[in-house]
C-alpha cells in the first residue's frame, strides 16, 4: 500500500468515526425528551408546532444521512457491493434533499445568535441541497467524476454537524465571556472549513488525473 493510500484510510477512519460518534450522542434525541443536550436551550420553542417536528425531521435524516455518507467514498464498498452503493446513495441524496435540507433551512431562522447565524444556517442548507442535487443530476447523466466531486462537497456540509460540535468547546478555549461570538463564529466556520478542505482535495484529485491524461 502507497503512502498517499494509506493516509486517505487513515483520514476516512477518523471521519467514519467521528461520524458515528456523532449519530451515537444524537440518538440521545430519540427518546424525544424536551431536556436533552441542545433543546435544553431551546426550552422556549421546544414545544413549538413548526419548530418541534422540523427538529426530528432533521435529527432522523440527519443522522441516516451522517451514517451512510462515508461508506460511498469507500472504492472497495463501491467496486464490491454497488447495489448497496446505490442503495445507500439513495438514501443518503434522498434524506437531504426531501427532508435534511429543507428542515435545516426552517430551523435556521430559529438559529441562536440571531441575524448572522440564521443566515449562515440558511446558506449552509442552500448550498447542501444544491451540492447534493448536482451530484444526483451527474449520476443520472452517467458523469461519474462529476458525481464524486459533488459528493465530496455534499458530504463536507453534512459532516459540518460534527465539525461545529469541535469548534464549540475549542473556541471557548480562546474566547471568553462572549457566547454570541462563538455561536456565530462556529455556525459560518463549521462548514465554511469543511467546504474549503474539500476543495482542497478535489484540486489534488484533479490535478493527479489531469497528470494521469497526460502519460497516458
Amino acid at each position: 500500500m502507497k503512502l498517499a493510500e494509506a493516509i486517505r484510510y487513515v483520514i476516512w477512519g477518523l471521519m467514519t468515526a467521528l461520524a458515528l460518534l456523532l449519530f451515537v450522542i444524537t440518538a440521545e434525541y430519540l427518546s424525544f425528551r424536551s431536556d436533552v443536550n441542545f433543546l435544553l436551550v431551546k426550552q422556549d420553542i421546544v414545544f413549538d408546532n413548526l419548530w418541534r417536528p422540523t427538529f426530528y425531521v432533521h435529527v432522523i435524516a440527519g443522522m441516516a444521512v451522517i451514517l451512510v455518507g462515508p461508506f460511498q467514498f469507500l472504492k472497495f464498498f463501491r467496486n464490491r457491493f454497488l447495489k448497496w452503493h446505490r442503495m445507500a446513495g439513495k438514501i443518503y441524496a434522498y434524506g437531504i434533499l426531501v427532508l435534511a435540507a429543507p428542515s435545516g433551512l426552517i430551523m435556521a431562522f430559529y438559529a441562536e445568535g440571531g441575524f448572522w447565524s440564521t443566515v449562515a444556517f440558511a446558506v449552509m442548507s442552500l448550498l447542501w441541497f444544491v451540492t447534493t442535487l448536482m451530484a444526483v443530476v451527474s449520476i443520472r447523466r452517467r458523469n461519474v467524476e462529476a458525481h464524486r466531486i459533488w459528493m465530496m462537497r455534499s458530504y463536507a456540509l453534512s459532516f459540518a454537524a460534527v465539525t461545529l460540535r469541535l469548534l464549540v468547546p475549542l473556541l471557548s478555549l480562546y474566547i471568553h465571556n462572549n457566547e454570541d461570538l462563538i455561536t456565530v463564529s462556529t455556525a459560518w466556520l463549521n462548514w465554511l472549513l469543511n467546504l474549503l478542505v474539500a476543495e482542497g482535495m478535489i484540486f489534488a484529485l484533479q490535478r493527479k488525473t489531469n497528470k494521469l491524461k497526460i502519460t497516458t
